[in-house]
């Protein structure tokens, strides 16, 4: 049955829940492809992934994808339709998509990283000169923000562009503002966040993008430091190594090459080694080599001279460049080029950069920090990696074990990820029950802390006041990844154990409150209804209504 009110769509995706508003009746395509009605940038989507049909009942039909849709643990035959409840959870990839009539989700505002909001500013000066209009920009420093977005949301309007420029530090576009407007938002960010914020006006500051981040960056630079925050990571089990010599070596400028598994934390310890050197007031600048073309690479990296090459109107300093003083990270450096390898190469041994069509170098001061999850010396064999290179940027290697080595970080960072989880959808965080925290462990996590935070936030979408056992993903839990048949075994004697855990709490529950149903479901922490659902599974003797 259809409820009143307009739907709206729930995707949660790498760690973001964003809520789009649905027509009240209609059919809604939704992929990677921008001409879709509701684009998922995400690598795991097909460029046109699913149908989703607005109707009585709701029906959602896999277009033919890459990774499947699956609803209810079953994956889809593709251009089948299939009925589904409001509320109900659609895997698209790894993405979770959920239909809602009145979603309680904290409204987003977008984080842009330094290039995309680079390119806003320049589109925004050009424009503001051929209006005759003014506009601001501002500078934010501050330390220990727990989620940026909502507290930058608070101070800011809605058509105010905000752009990621390093860990701890924004960089706002003020459109359409006058000097007047653009610094009392800058009082209201230096209030709410405790912030360091510098502004400039266009035109009074600068009339082009290169001009304005100058001045800017000046004026940061003269205000007083605030240290940011350092990444919370714990020394616990296999990590205490790593960490000890990860802390040793962030005080110097000696290049880091960090390796482990995808979705091992390779980032978060690059952070960790910036926070902690003598860098850390001045820029992370993350580069995932796999990530971008490798036609606008070089000059990305490098920057580049006007005319260099045919659209160069104008001169482009290169990322690196605007790193200069802080730190660089090199996500998947194994995928790097060949030739781009040579030109980084180049960069490691003389900390100097070449823009594109120029002469003469330019000197920087950068600290380099690598990840990998290939095996470089593998690499190096069949000449897809510069040996050279390789030396250059393995100065230290740390190795980052995998999820499965670190039972001990299972339930802090599950508890880290449900709050969060649970902050965007504006509920409290929800506890872990013994029983699904059990599973939980015994799980091998072939996709390591990325797949933990997906497991974890789709399971508090799905739970109501705590996470159990039914809230986990069955179809993937109960295979794990290069599990031999004892494992399986073993894993199923771990759900049997699960099962006897809820029994037992079940019990205690009803025992402390005399049979009272409804109160020991509030003691459980979850709903009648669900409590009304396992006592039936676990075969508990109701009560049989009077006649």
């Amino acid at each position: 049955m259809r409820k009143p009110g307009a739907p709206r769509l729930a995707v949660i995706a790498g760690g973001v829940v964003t809520s789009h508003a649905l027509p009240a009746r209609g059919d809604i395509v939704l992929g990677r492809d921008p001409e879709c009605d509701v684009r998922i940038d995400d690598p795991s989507i097909s460029r046109r992934h699913a149908r989703l049909r607005v109707a009585d009942p709701l029906v959602v039909e896999d277009l033919g994808s890459s990774n499947g849709t699956l609803v209810a643990g079953e994956r889809l035959a593709p251009h089948v339709p299939r009925a589904i409840a409001f509320d109900e959870i659609v895997t698209l990839g790894s993405v979770g998509v959920v239909v809602q009539h009145q979603a309680h989700l904290a409204p987003q505002r977008t984080l842009w990283g330094h290039g995309y909001f680079e390119l806003r500013l320049a589109e925004e000066c050009t424009r503001a000169a051929r209006a005759g209009a003014t506009f601001g920009l501002l500078r934010v420093r501050a330390a220990g923000v727990a989620d940026p977005a909502n507290a930058l949301s608070a101070a800011l309007r809605d058509i105010d562009v905000v752009g990621t420029y390093a860990p701890g530090e924004w960089e706002v576009l003020v459109i359409d503002a006058t000097p007047e407007l653009a610094g009392e938002l800058a009082g209201k960010l230096r209030r709410a966040l405790s912030a360091t914020v510098a502004l400039v006006t266009f035109p009074a500051d600068g009339r082009d993008a290169w001009a304005l981040g100058s001045r800017i960056a000046a004026r940061l630079a003269d205000a007083p430091e605030v240290v940011e925050a350092a990444p919370r990571l714990a020394p616990v089990g296999a990590m205490q190594g790593v960490l000890a010599l990860a802390d040793r070596v962030a005080v110097g400028d000696i290049s880091v090459l960090i390796a482990g598994e995808t979705g091992v934390g390779k980032e978060v310890l690059a952070e960790h080694v910036h926070a902690r050197s003598r860098r850390a007031g001045h820029p992370l600048l993350k580069l995932n080599c796999a990530a971008m073309p490798e036609q606008l690479l070089e000059s990305e990296l490098f920057g580049h001279e006007k005319g260099a090459f045919t659209g160069a109107a104008a001169v482009k300093p290169g990322l690196l460049e605007q790193a200069d003083g802080g730190t660089v990270f090199l996500d998947e450096i194994g995928e790097l080029p060949l030739a781009t390898q040579a030109k980084l190469l180049r960069v490691l041994e003389q900390r100097e950069i070449l823009r594109v069509g120029a002469l003469k170098p330019r000197a920087i001061d950068v600290r380099f920090i690598a990840a990998t999850h290939r095996d470089l010396e593998a690499a190096i064999a069949d000449g897809s990696f510069r040996e050279d290179l390789f030396f250059r940027i393995a100065g230290v290697t740390l190795a980052m074990p995998p999820l499965r080595d670190r039972p001990g970080e299972i339930l802090p960072l599950a508890e880290r990820f449900a709050a969060r989880a649970a902050q965007a959808l504006g509920r409290a965080a929800p506890a872990i029950t013994p029983a699904a925290l059990e599973l939980l462990r015994a799980y091998r996590w072939p996709g390591n802390v990325r797949e933990l935070r997906n497991v974890v936030e789709r399971a508090t979408l799905l739970c109501d006041g705590a996470i159990e056992v039914a809230h986990l993903p069955d179809d993937r839990m109960s295979r794990p990844a290069a599990a031999g048949s004892s494992e399986r075994a073993g894993l199923g004697e771990v759900r049997a154990r699960a099962d006897e855990l809820e029994r037992r709490a079940i019990e205690e529950a009803l025992a402390r409150t005399g049979g009272n149903q409804t109160a020991a479901a509030r003691q459980l922490g979850i709903s009648r209804r669900t409590l009304t659902n396992k006592l039936n599974n676990h075969g508990f003797d109701r009560p049989r209504k009077r006649r």
